[in-house]
């Protein structure tokens, strides 16, 4: 819409320019025919440049915005799945983080009453202690991977 009337004015301000001139040019008929063949012909010229401009830009927006269109079909389902895949990964690692904190919660219970017994269990367990492994000190059976 607003080329049409980008389109309209200049033509109109052409018109009206050249009666203008026509009213107040002090030329004779001869030059002031001259004048007019010229300025309808620039005018037309300019025209003519300005529609195969516009439309050259036209096509180039539009197949600019075809091509955006196509890319964003085509992104569209692996952003789609990416998001499932995270959402999996979320309910994963909440899972796994549960687990953690029950198993860290039962080391911190066992630890504790293994303390308290422990005095009255040492005596039997060194005699067992002397078939198996040797673990660091603060390990547990569970932390090593037995």
């Amino acid at each position: 819409m607003e080329t049409k009337n980008l389109v309209f004015g200049i033509i109109t301000g052409a018109l009206v320019g050249a009666g203008t001139a026509l009213l107040l040019a002090p030329k004779s008929g001869e030059d002031m025919r001259y004048s007019l063949k010229s300025g309808t012909a620039n005018a037309a010229s300019s025209a003519s440049d300005f529609a195969v401009t516009a439309k050259e830009k036209t096509q180039l927006a539009t197949t600019r915005g075809q091509e955006i269109i196509q890319m964003i079909r085509e992104i569209t389902p692996v952003v789609q799945e990416a998001i499932s895949v995270v959402k999996e990964w979320k309910e994963v690692l909440q899972t796994s983080a549960g687990e953690l904190k029950t198993e860290v919660q039962g080391f911190k219970s066992s630890e504790s009453s293994s303390d308290d017994s422990s005095h009255s269990a040492q005596s039997s367990t060194s005699s067992q202690s002397s078939s198996s492994q040797a673990l660091p000190e603060g390990r547990t059976p569970s932390s090593v991977g037995f």
